[in-house]
Formats: structure tokens, C-alpha cells, sequence
């Protein structure tokens, strides 16, 4: 099922693999990602210039999900973001995390100033690491998303039951690939365990959690597009991604 913000589909497995490509667009544009950068670290000194990974290529079909990425500076990604997405050979692809309570409310995270998405609340999830990849390139999407959910929101394995399967979401320029984890605890003693995660580490990307059971709870909240469509489409009347 989709909706004007964003395209939604449900797969079993996905196939993403890093290759040894260099991106033209940040070759043709150094000089000025280099210009974007000095400007912005000036505004925010915690921005690093790490590697992170965009898709070059995608397709979703017969349960199937199946992308190539490549390694860019973040500078470049930045640049390429805040330049309005001017290449459109590449998207912003990562994972996320569709965190849900026993008694079945969706848990956002809100970002912390100083971040790329502050203030906007969104499934918690991030960059894909090189950390996830192995000799080959493959990468473990799932392993990417949980290691997330830990460190954003002190939850690990014993906590919650993942389900099978991903939601891919495609918005604009922005794919994320979500994975469902059902936690044990029902709402209110999840938010706390949360946020006291959150209060006990002064690094945290997330300044507070928020929680959604309709449609209505989006009304007057930042959210990024790729998550207003996903969370349309799961708390629907009629939901089920095709």
C-alpha cells in the first residue's frame, strides 16, 4: 500500500553489497563539498568526516531486495543533501529500526540538536557501517539496525523478538530498510527504560522518545516523509504492505 509520501513494500531478505566505485558527483563537485564543509563544521564542530555508504543502485521484486552501495564522505553526502539531492543516480539508504511495544505502539526516537535530523522524530537507525560488511562487501542490514537500537536506545537482544522479514520504504531520495522488533514490555515502562538510557548518556543522538498508536498521533509532528508514509501505511485500516 503506498501513500503520497512515500512508496512501501514488504520483502523477506535483502542483498546489499558495498562496491569498489567511485562516485562522480563528488569528484566533479570537490572544491565546493570542500567549501560546504569548512562552512558547516564552523556551525557544528561534532560533525565528522567519516565514510558512509548511498545506494547506486536498487530494485525490489519477488520478495527481494536488492541494492549496490558505495563509499562516500560524509562531506560529500552533506553537501549532496543540503545541495537539494542534485544527483539523482544515487539515494540516502539506511536502516531503521520499527520499534513496536506489546501492546502495539510504534516507538520514534527524537533527534538531539547538533545532528542532521534535529528535532525530527524518526525510526531509530542510521548510516550503513562498514562494520556490517563482510570480506565480500556483503552487508548484514540486520545486524546494522540492532547494533543501532542498542546504542540509541539500551535495548538488546533480550529484550524484544524480531520478526521476520523488512519494510522498504522509498521517499524521494531516502530508502530506508526497517526492521521490526516487538518488545517485551508494554508502553509506558518502555519509554522509561528509554529514557533513562538516554538521560544516563550525555553522547546520546536522542533527546526523548515518542510514541504513536494512529494515524491522528502524527498530527503537528516532525517527522521525516519516508516515516509519515511507513506509518500511514502500517496503521491503516486496511494495512499490509505489498
Amino acid at each position: 500500500m503506498d501513500h503520497p509520501e512515500a512508496r512501501v513494500r514488504f520483502v523477506d531478505h535483502c542483498d546489499l553489497t558495498i562496491a569498489a566505485e567511485v562516485w562522480p558527483f563528488a569528484e566533479r563537485h570537490r572544491e565546493a563539498i570542500d567549501a560546504h564543509w569548512a562552512h558547516r563544521v564552523t556551525e557544528n564542530p561534532a560533525f565528522f568526516n567519516g565514510r558512509v555508504h548511498m545506494m547506486s543502485a536498487f530494485s525490489c521484486e519477488g520478495g527481494l531486495l536488492r541494492g549496490r552501495l558505495i563509499a562516500v564522505e560524509f562531506k560529500a553526502f552533506l553537501y549532496w543533501r543540503e545541495a537539494g539531492e542534485a544527483d539523482p543516480t544515487v539515494h540516502d539508504a539506511f536502516g531503521s529500526a520499527l520499534i513496536r511495544s506489546r501492546d502495539g505502539a510504534v516507538v520514534l526516537g527524537r533527534q538531539r540538536a547538533g545532528n542532521i535530523n534535529a528535532g525530527l522524530a524518526y525510526l531509530p537507525g542510521g548510516f550503513i557501517d562498514q562494520r556490517d560488511a563482510d570480506a565480500a562487501g556483503r552487508v548484514d542490514i540486520r545486524a546494522s539496525v540492532l547494533r543501532e537500537v542498542a546504542e540509541e536506545t539500551g535495548l538488546g537482544p533480550a529484550d524484544y523478538t524480531v520478526r521476520p522479514g523488512y519494510v522498504v520504504t522509498v521517499a524521494g531520495r531516502q530508502v530506508s530498510i526497517a526492521v521490526e522488533i516487538v518488545a517485551n514490555e508494554e508502553l509506558d515502562p518502555l519509554l522509561r527504560r528509554i529514557r533513562s538510557h538516554i538521560a544516563a548518556d550525555p553522547k546520546s543522538e536522542l533527546e526523548d522518545v515518542v510514541s504513536i498508536r494512529s494515524p491522528g498521533d502524527l498530527e503537528g509532528l516532525a517527522v521525516p516523509p519516508y516515516a509519515r508514509g511507513l506509518l500511514l501505511t502500517l496503521l491503516s485500516p486496511d494495512h499490509g504492505p505489498a
